[in-house]
């Protein structure tokens, strides 16, 4: 009877064949009995979205296996998401309806996809490795060719990432056509490093042709690595390349270079002071030549890069000082005082880090004399920020000078109310500097910088007052506020 039914019982239409239900226990399914019941009859897209990230994984399998049945672009983002669900089930639902997808789905959709279906290629809760390159093949019989270089050139960087993976995995481009294709874009270092790699891979008449234009890209990193290979090919002499490397912006690029011609007894010291001495250059390679002098380490060029703080272009005078420094750093205090002096935005950030990184000293007489003369005090207040009466005294000439309005600006409120809550109270003030600090122009500016903070003014006045009388001891007020 069983042979009976089997051979004249109907047979089901061809089409895409339904998945078996999920097996849900009786008490799961009473519980989320409304949202398998919604999930299940849906047409919504909308509504299965919503519902893919269900907290239960049973409701989620359901919304996997309704994907299948509605074979709807839209859906593929969802399905994708659920690839690297923690129930296992659920990853093989989706798995099944990803698959289903793919021929219902455009290529441009499904590119987009990819940078989420390759994380599988990480480690994560199983291993995906037999279903992905099944799925990786049955995407390159889907989808053209043109579509995956289209994407490799699209804005979408790991859309992009994956589309090169795509290519290169199953050698859907030559090689050199892959190159040139990933290095026709500079916005992206990790195919940039890829596409110096691959270069090892072409023929030994190409590498050279393909290291060049690696070469010439954005990134320094890379032109380090290009340069570097293409150095150590054997063969035709690349001096003229070197020499050329030698005014890189990127250190790196320089380093490799200077090994390569060092070996081959060429003066690269002589190179920089000669183009800094007898020709005339642009500003950036200007700083580039300082820079590299200096890495030299020579002392016997001083004078050369000193004499470049004359420059009329502020990033050469700042290289120049930088070199300086690198040359001979015992000259800190001078350096650090020509850059004070130096009316560019980029000398005061100079100075600045001599003094808090490599505690350089440039004289508070120095600095208070520039402040009465107009100077930034922005740029100058950080200087003596490690010397609390100084930078007090800063403040209160600033003051005087400028107004309470503009101390407003600066942000001096604030910043007295911070120096008062510092721990630091073991140094104490000259006596003139005492006697100036509570002279009364000075106090009737604290008032008004402090009128909004009395609890600030008062402890103020206090710590001020012992300073006066010499018994400045550790605070023990408690923080104004």
């Amino acid at each position: 009877m069983k042979i009976l039914r089997a051979l004249f019982s109907p047979k089901p239409t061809a089409s895409v064949p339904a998945p078996a239900r999920a097996s849900v226990p009786s008490s799961v399914e009473r519980y989320y009995a409304g949202d398998l019941q919604l999930v299940c009859g849906t047409q919504s897209v909308e509504l299965l979205r919503q519902h893919a990230d269900h907290p239960s994984g049973y409701v989620r399998e359901a919304v996997l296996r309704r994907c299948v049945e509605l074979p709807s672009p839209e859906l593929l983002p969802t399905v994708a998401e659920r690839l690297n669900d923690w129930v296992p089930q659920v990853q093989r639902a989706a798995r099944t309806a990803l698959m289903t997808l793919l021929p219902f789905v455009p290529a441009s959709q499904l590119l987009a996809a990819m940078p989420v279906i390759l994380r599988l290629h990480s480690p994560g809760r199983a291993d995906y490795a037999a279903w992905l390159d099944a799925f990786e093949q049955s995407l390159i019989q889907t989808i053209a060719i043109s579509d995956i270089c289209t994407a490799a050139h699209g804005p979408a960087i790991k859309v992009a990432r994956a589309a090169v993976y795509l290519l290169d995995k199953y050698g859907l481009l030559e090689t050199s056509a892959l190159i040139t294709l990933i290095l026709e874009r500079s916005d992206d270092i990790v195919l940039a490093v890829r596409a110096v790699n691959l270069c090892a891979c072409l023929a030994p008449e190409l590498q050279e042709q393909f290291y060049r234009l690696a070469a010439r890209s954005h990134f320094g990193a890379v032109r380090t690595m290009a340069s570097r290979c293409l150095l150590a090919m054997a063969g035709h002499p690349h001096d003229e390349f070197a020499i050329t490397a030698l005014l890189d912006a990127q250190s790196s690029v320089r380093s490799v270079a200077m090994s390569y011609l060092h070996e081959r007894q060429f003066d690269a010291r002589a190179h920089y002071r000669h183009r800094l001495l007898h020709e005339h250059q642009t500003v950036r390679r200007t700083r580039v030549c300082l820079a590299a002098l200096a890495s030299l380490r020579n002392p016997a060029d001083v004078e050369l890069v000193r004499s470049f703080q004359s420059s009329l272009y502020p990033g050469v005078r700042t290289a120049a000082r930088a070199a300086w420094f690198k040359l001979a750093e015992a000259d800190k205090d001078e350096i650090a005082l020509a850059a004070l002096h130096d009316p560019a935005a980029g000398a005061g950030k100079f100075a600045l880090q001599l003094v808090r990184k490599h505690q350089a000293y440039i004289p508070f007489a120095t600095i208070r004399a520039s402040l009465e003369a107009g100077g930034n005090a922005t740029r100058l207040l950080p200087l003596v920020a490690h010397k609390r009466w100084n930078w007090l005294e800063c403040v209160a000439l600033l003051g005087m000078q400028r107004g309470v309005e503009e101390a407003h600006l600066l942000g001096l409120g604030e910043a007295v109310g911070m120096w008062l809550n510092s721990a630091a109270w073991y140094e104490r003030p000259g006596k003139e500097q005492a006697l100036f600090l509570l002279s009364a122009p000075v106090v009737a500016f604290f008032e008004h910088l402090l009128l909004r903070h009395p609890q600030r003014l008062a402890s103020l006045l206090r710590q001020l007052e012992q300073g006066a009388a010499g018994d400045l001891k550790p605070s023990i007020y408690p923080a104004a506020s």
